[in-house]
This record gives structure tokens, C-alpha cells and sequence, in this order.
């Protein structure tokens, strides 16, 4: 990672840069606590729980994202039908109410570090090179796209983007229990996976307002019967990486000005029920997490065509049950076991194999849906 904060996504992106003598933080949050976990990531890869080791959200936090500079963390409140913004203490990895919203006269009905999304907000992404904010949204199937004002972190919802002939609009997208979102790392296209309708949305983002417009020929399909998850958007922004859990594949697109085309060799046989992914940063990697299997496919990258294979010792166990949510540093890779309530770590070693940090896996209070990854 450089010298900046970026999520780790998936749904999910991996973040920029490696271990180094800057501080890297892990937060991990999820079902059944209101609060975000932090931890500090040392120089070996294990992890222990930041002096302030939880900070409260709002109803069922289960994802987060990091503003790229590395001032404004927001986390997506499931029942609450909402984002929490809290400030980013960089020297200690702490999170607060932003001073700013936090002097404003108190509001029970609406405080002022929450922002309404659509309904069941269930994932979020930044734009890397704007400051426009994404967030997937479950139960009302959409996507609320927010304008973040870089002083404050407040945001505000892009209601009316130029060219919509029917009027202001709140909301984009129409889909079906939406489950994950990427967008490239240029900021020029954003995707969404849509198990229950066998396909991938891809949209073409507005640089100037942040608007989305369907590309041409979207939804893609990806299947019949597939049940794409888990989406990575490879470094170049070239290709994109599917996860499949009905046939424990993972799916590999070509990207062509936002359309979609499979790669040769895809699907390609990854372990039991893939729900996760993420490349390492330099994207020689792709990482999966297989909820099924209880672990971790690794396969090395084509740079020229996007295929993959498998790497050797491939798949990894993560030593929990239930892997869900995987973030890379590019020198370790991390795995939420939810149904064991902790974090697997793995060193990346030669050729993208992975080995076991001493220690793991780390547990934490709750069932980690997801995890962000932020270095200063």
C-alpha cells in the first residue's frame, strides 16, 4: 500500500503496498455487536487489539470503507438502513466522531455522522480518484450514490445527475439480493454481482458527478445456475474475478470499455463454495476464500491474458470454519472465519505460496462479515 488508506474489498479489492515501517491497522466488524474491532497489524503479520479495542456504529454493521487519504472511515449499518462516519486517528488507528460533526448540536432523530442509504446497505466502495461513494444495497436492490466533501466527510446524496430525462432520482439500479460491488481501480467502471439473477451489472461512473449509467449489454450473464458472489477487480482493471459457490469456480472476465467478456480457461476450479476474492496489489496473485473447504486457493496471475492457475501447496487451510471476507497487504493475506469468530493471517512467501503466521487465527467478538485494511 502507499502512503494512503484504501478498503480492501470485495466484495472485494486488495489494498495497495506491503509491511513496512508504517502502521498498518485491521478493522473487522459484523453480525451481533454494533461496534467495529480494531486491531494493529505487526511487522510479522500477527495482530493484537488497538489500546481502544472496539468503537460503537450503528444497527448491525457489516461493512466498511476507508477515504482514500485516510482522514474518513464509514461503516454500513445493515438494519439501520445507513452509514457511520468516525475519524481516523492515524498515529494510533483510533476512530471518532469527526470533531467538526461532533460540535454540531446534538440530534437524536439524526445525528450527524449518519447518512440514510437505501435499505439493507450490504457494501461499499470508494472511488479512487474521486470523491464520490458507492454503496450496495440489499434489500431495496440498488446502489446510493453520495458526493463526500473531502473537509468534513459529510455526505450528500447525488440525487440528479445530468441526463436523467424522468427527473431527480436518489437511487441507481434495479437488481435482485444484490451481494457485492467493485469498482476499478481507475474509477471508471463499477460492478455488482447478482447471485439470485445469475449475472454481473456493470456500470460506466461519471468522473465530473458521480453519476452511474448502464454500460451496453449489460447485465452480463455468467452462467446458468451460477451464483456469482464475490467480485476483484484486477490492478490494470483489465480483467475481473468472479467468485462462483454453486460450482466452486472462479470466474474470469476480460473488461473492455466496462463490457464483459470470459476469459479463455474460465470458470476455473477453485475449493469447496469460493465466496471471496482479492489480488495482491502488484496483481501477479488472486486469493480466494472458500467458505466450504475452510480455506484458500492461490493462483498466480497472467498479466497478458488474465487467466489463472493454481500455485503450488494451493489450497491453504485457514485453521477456523466458515471463510468469508479476504483482504491482502501484499505481504500477508487475511480471512474472516465467520463461523469461528476470528481472523486467519498468512505470509505471502515465494511465488505467491502462503504459510500460517505465527499465532493464527486471531479471534474476535463477533462473526467478522468484513474486514478493511488501512496503512499510514
Amino acid at each position: 500500500m502507499t502512503a494512503r488508506f484504501l478498503l480492501a474489498l470485495a466484495l472485494l479489492t486488495g489494498v495497495t503496498g506491503c509491511a513496512s515501517s508504517h502502521a498498518i491497522f485491521l478493522y473487522a466488524t459484523g453480525a451481533g455487536t454494533n461496534e467495529v474491532f480494531g486491531f494493529q497489524v505487526h511487522t510479522d503479520g500477527h495482530i493484537t487489539a488497538l489500546g481502544q479495542p472496539t468503537f460503537p456504529t450503528g444497527s448491525n454493521p457489516v461493512a466498511m470503507a476507508v477515504h482514500p487519504p485516510g482522514d474518513f472511515f464509514y461503516i454500513a449499518n445493515f438494519s439501520g438502513n445507513n452509514l457511520t462516519l468516525l475519524n481516523i486517528n492515524k498515529g494510533n488507528g483510533e476512530l471518532t466522531v469527526p470533531p467538526t460533526n461532533a460540535a454540531l448540536p446534538p440530534s437524536p432523530l439524526a445525528p450527524p455522522n449518519i447518512f440514510t442509504t437505501g435499505a439493507g446497505p450490504a457494501a461499499i466502495v470508494m472511488a479512487p480518484n474521486a470523491p464520490h461513494v458507492y454503496v450496495l444495497n440489499q434489500t431495496s436492490g440498488d446502489i446510493s450514490a453520495f458526493l463526500l466533501d473531502p473537509t468534513n466527510g459529510n455526505l450528500s446524496l447525488i440525487t440528479n445527475p445530468p441526463g436523467n430525462g424522468a427527473g431527480a432520482t436518489t437511487s441507481y439500479g434495479s437488481f435482485t439480493a444484490p451481494s457485492s460491488m467493485a469498482i476499478t481501480p481507475q474509477g471508471d467502471f463499477l460492478f455488482v454481482s447478482s447471485p439470485s439473477q445469475a449475472a454481473i451489472f456493470a456500470f460506466a461512473v461519471n468522473s465530473n458527478d458521480g453519476s452511474l449509467a448502464p454500460v451496453a449489454g449489460s447485465p452480463f450473464a455468467v452462467g446458468a445456475n451460477s451464483t456469482p458472489t464475490g467480485l476483484a477487480v484486477h490492478p490494470s482493471g483489465h480483467f475481473l474475478y468472479v467468485a462462483d459457490g454453486a460450482h466452486n469456480a472462479v470466474l474470469a472476465f476480460s473488461v473492455q470499455n466496462g463490457a464483459l467478456a470470459p476469459i479463455s480457461g474460465s470458470p476455473f476450479a477453485a475449493g469447496t463454495q469460493p465466496s471471496a476474492l482479492t489480488t495482491d496489489p502488484a496483481g501477479t496473485e488472486l486469493f480466494v476464500a472458500n467458505a466450504g473447504s475452510n480455506d484458500v486457493s492461490a493462483f498466480v496471475i497472467d498479466s497478458n491474458s488474465g487467466a489463472i492457475g493454481q500455485i503450488a501447496g494451493s489450497p491453504f487451510a485457514t485453521g477456523g470454519r466458515g471463510p468469508g471476507f479476504i483482504a491482502s497487504t501484499g505481504a500477508f493475506v487475511y480471512v474472516a472465519d465467520q463461523t469461528t469468530n476470528d481472523i486467519a493471517a498468512f505470509a505471502i512467501v515465494s511465488k505467491g505460496e502462503l504459510t500460517t503466521v505465527t499465532g493464527s487465527p486471531f479471534s474476535v467478538p463477533v462473526s467478522p462479515a468484513w474486514i478493511s485494511l488501512a496503512e499510514e
